[in-house]
């Protein structure tokens, strides 16, 4: 880029920023729900009374920030994720009205009932959920969640690692249509859990990834997934890019910079809408291997992401 016009659109950039809010983007809808999250998803097929009662069980975890384990005993609400998170999940749920679904972790089981409530609104018929340390760490708390919300006939439960539950669930010939990734928050255990999960996820089928904020390594997983595999954003939380990163990714445009800066400045976060906590996308068509020609991906695909 020519010094002008980047001195230019460094001016325009400078006058332009502004402090901004959060937003959570519904994109395959066309939907914008502002900061102040005010949901305008396409619910008519729902009745007034459904869209003002909350499963008592989840309520009641809401309301009073503790668990108790089938012994009595109390403990905090400390893993979980938060509300606007959980309804997020809904409306992808409403929207595509998956089948069958499943979910990496389970708990306290949080967003399990946030799913599974969903997905019996919309005539959802099975939630399949793995967490190895359910019982251990978590007192067995979430599958108590799940029995007093009365959708113990609607989930699946495995206490085993996600490397074991899905290709298994592959070998079974399983199909889903929604997913929930909230597991082990490292680079190689979420991209296995994407390349396993893409394998059983019909097209159109969305997988949805938490904390992807905090975690670099969760960021990295959907910048592979935007950049080498079929899959568009469906839905996510957004924030607005500070100046800094704006900056940054002009500089990047520079000539001579291009080929050394680091990806993440060259197609930056907010660009992928990967910059928020929860992402969302969906699935456009199944994975060919080939010559590279007419949609296949060649043996040896790789850019830099």
């Amino acid at each position: 880029m020519p010094l002008l016009p980047f001195l230019s659109a460094l001016v325009e950039q400078l006058l332009n920023a502004r402090s901004g809010s959060r937003q959570v983007y519904a994109l395959a809808s066309g939907l914008n729900i502002n900061s102040m999250c005010q949901r305008r998803v396409d619910d008519s097929y729902r009745s007034a009374a459904t869209l003002l009662r909350m499963n008592p069980t989840l309520d009641r975890i809401l309301t009073t920030k503790a668990v108790c384990d089938v012994s009595g005993t109390t403990y905090p609400l400390q893993v979980h994720i938060p509300r606007e998170e959980g309804e997020f999940l809904q409306d992808v749920v409403r929207q595509i009205r998956p089948r069958t679904s499943v979910e990496i972790g389970l708990a306290f089981g949080v967003s399990t009932l946030y799913i599974c409530e969903a997905m019996k609104e919309s005539g959802g018929t099975k939630h399949i959920v793995c967490d190895p340390d359910q019982f251990e760490g978590f007192h067995g708390i979430g599958i108590k969640h799940i029995d007093e919300a009365g959708y113990a006939g609607m989930v699946e439960f495995h206490p085993v690692s996600s490397h074991i539950l899905l290709p298994q669930l592959e070998r079974d010939s399983v199909r889903v249509q929604f997913a929930f990734i909230d597991g082990w928050h490292t680079f190689d255990y979420t991209l296995m859990e994407f390349f396993f999960i893409d394998r059983i996820l019909d097209v159109g089928g969305v997988i949805a990834f938490d904390d992807t904020f905090s975690y670099p390594a969760i960021r990295k997983v959907l910048r592979y997934i935007l950049t080498h595999r079929k899959y568009t954003i469906f839905g996510a939380e957004t924030w607005p890019p500070s100046l800094t990163l704006r900056v940054a990714e002009l500089v990047a445009k520079m000539p001579g910079v291009r080929h050394i800066a680091k990806p993440e400045v060259v197609l930056p976060h907010f660009r992928l809408r990967i910059n928020g906590h929860f992402v969302a996308v969906q699935k456009q068509a199944e994975d060919v291997l080939g010559s590279g020609e007419n949609g296949t991906r060649r043996w040896d695909q790789h850019f830099d992401f």
